[in-house]
């Protein structure tokens, strides 16, 4: 039985949702390290002018996120590891991109170092958090919107240095979802601190 975001077994004999919980080699999970597999190949593409096979690639690893997330749930393969896996995949695989067009000078530095602070910063307190047993908080809702924004954001401007025909009318709308999705970034983070700050007052209130 699943209770508060935690498993609990029933009985001696281990449920299915419990073995499922445990394994690493579940689809989703294979599918989240194959996503992650294509980053330094993208990178590298990206950088040595063969922008075209980079946003096609990019296209199917970004595209996969919402793959394994779908056969989690559908075939209840829901895992501790897919849990701290496909949020991270997703945290890299925007890094990645930003670098990339921080190279090549199609988006702004600033903005890439609000992009990236603002992870830099959640990953930070992920330990301090850990230490106090504080459990791990869920994804919001603003938090999986400004993920999609920068995504759509993001992969508009890297299209921008392709040599499809649209490819020169589009940075433009590509850094305006992508400043939105920043904004969203930085609303979901202090959503997410609040939700810390009021998980370890609750702690305190029960220590006492």
């Amino acid at each position: 039985m699943r209770k508060g975001g935690r498993l609990r077994e029933v009985g001696t004999e281990p449920s299915i949702a419990a073995a499922a919980s445990t394994r690493i080699a579940t689809i989703p999970n294979l599918i989240s390290f194959a996503r992650l597999a294509t980053v330094p190949v993208f990178v590298w593409l990206f950088v040595s002018n063969r922008e075209n096979a980079a946003v096609i690639l990019y296209a199917v690893g970004a595209s996969s996120d919402f793959l394994d997330g779908y056969i989690a749930r559908r075939t209840n393969a829901v895992s501790e590891l897919g849990k701290l896996l496909d949020p991270l995949a997703d945290r890299i695989f925007i890094a990645a991109l930003v670098f990339a067009l921080v190279a090549r000078g199609t988006l702004p530095w600033w903005m890439a170092a609000i992009i990236v602070g603002r992870d830099l910063m959640v990953l930070s307190l992920f330990p301090f958090l850990e230490r106090r047993k504080i459990e791990r908080i869920a994804v919001n809702r603003v938090g999986k919107a400004a993920t999609a924004a920068l995504f759509l954001g993001l992969t508009l401007l890297a299209l921008s240095e392709t040599t499809l025909v649209f490819a020169r009318s589009i940075d433009g709308p590509g850094l305006a979802a992508t400043a939105v999705g920043a904004a969203l970034y930085w609303l979901a983070a202090y959503l997410y601190a609040r939700e810390a700050i009021r998980k370890l007052a609750a702690l305190k209130d029960v220590r006492v």
